[in-house]
């Protein structure tokens, strides 16, 4: 049965990095995108086989990001949506896991699968990632395709990430997002490469906002360089396809000052005693409208305009606060709406974190 199907297991992708050649090996899964696509038009669906389907590694990842909202989800829950969806009746899963507008573009979404699991459609993708990953990250990461869910792409901060295929009306669109998605893998991977020396800990354990300041630069970092990798706004401007999601990523940009403001007031509420949980800062930043990728973007981009790609590469394994520093340390920062200048506390905060090593 299609459903059943593994549509690849394994692809060794060769990925000549910033600093030497180096092997990622990588595995991009689609079997859980090609099982809900014959799923949700299988109007004979048993319990039993909807449940198969909910445990597939793919939509384990799926249940896992609907959790990551504070909303119910689980094995049995995924299985119901299936259900629905295939018997067309209503359910409240369906808010969780779309997969009744699953069914009703599953014509289109189909290709789009088998666009991103030909091998040799990985190739730009596997150029992309190379020009931004140093030969000293290693190891194996895992891509999974799935289709439906409440987010287009998403990784844990580990090895793996996954791709709601539906959410893409093309495969060029598509395989700019799984280049976003793949990068944070590969970010997974490169944690721990440097790890922060006994002195190093000691200094940041006298700061009580080093904790939550380093994750919301950490945050800055690694949704700025793997939007610059994976880059929206690199795809011309006659593909229709993606004109939403570039006229969203070019808002994002020339509105990138009130990201300079989001930020300064993160770091504000981090440091001045207040209440405010770092999960809300973290929430109204980098969910909805993702305000502070745009800012991460346009950073990153600078950075690469003046030390190039490799520039880039290096901070891969960095912590967020140098990456703020090696940002206000370009010529050109602050001259121009290219590389805005950002809030002087915030600055300075990052620099007190960076010197701790």
């Amino acid at each position: 049965m299609a459903m059943l199907r593994a549509l690849i297991a394994a692809v060794a992708l060769m990925f000549a990095g910033a600093a030497s050649a180096q092997s990622l090996a990588v595995k991009v899964d689609a079997e859980a995108a090609r099982a809900v696509l014959a799923a949700v038009r299988n109007p004979a669906l048993t319990e039993a086989e909807a449940l198969a389907i909910a445990r597939l590694p793919g939509n384990q990842g799926l249940i896992r990001k609907v959790r990551s909202y504070n909303r119910p989800a689980d094995d049995n829950r995924l299985a119901e949506a299936l259900l629905a969806a295939a018997r067309h009746r209503a359910s409240a899963e369906d808010a969780n896991y779309k997969f009744g507008a699953v069914r009703d573009a599953a014509d289109k979404i189909a290709p789009v699968v088998e666009a991103l699991a030909d091998p040799a459609s990985l190739a730009g993708v596997q150029a992309r990632i190379a020009l931004f990953t140093p030969g000293r990250v290693k190891g194996a990461a895992a891509g999974y395709l799935i289709a439906g869910g409440p987010a287009g792409g998403f990784a844990f901060g580990e090895p793996e990430f996954y791709l709601n295929v539906a959410r893409f009306p093309a495969a060029s669109l598509a395989r700019v997002i799984m280049a976003h998605e793949l990068y944070h893998g590969v970010q997974g991977l490169a944690m721990g490469l440097r790890p922060a020396s006994a002195a190093a800990r000691a200094c940041l354990a006298k700061m009580p906002e080093a904790e939550n300041l380093g994750n919301l630069f950490a945050s800055l970092q690694q949704e700025g360089m793997a939007s610059y990798v994976g880059d929206v706004l690199a795809l011309p401007a006659a593909d229709l396809d993606a004109k939403t999601a570039r006229d969203k990523a070019q808002r994002g940009v020339d509105l990138v000052g009130r990201s300079v403001t989001l930020l300064a007031l993160s770091t504000h509420a981090l440091t001045s005693g207040s209440a405010i949980a770092y999960e809300d800062i973290y929430g109204l930043g980098f969910y909805g409208d993702e305000i502070l990728y745009s800012l991460g973007y346009v950073m990153v981009r600078a950075i690469a305009k003046e030390g190039g790609n490799a520039a880039v590469a290096e901070l891969i394994d960095q912590p967020g606060a140098a990456f703020v520093m090696r940002y206000v340390s370009l010529a050109n920062y602050g001259k121009g709406k290219d590389a805005p200048e950002i809030d002087p506390v915030t600055v300075t905060w990052a620099k007190r974190l960076a010197e701790c090593g």
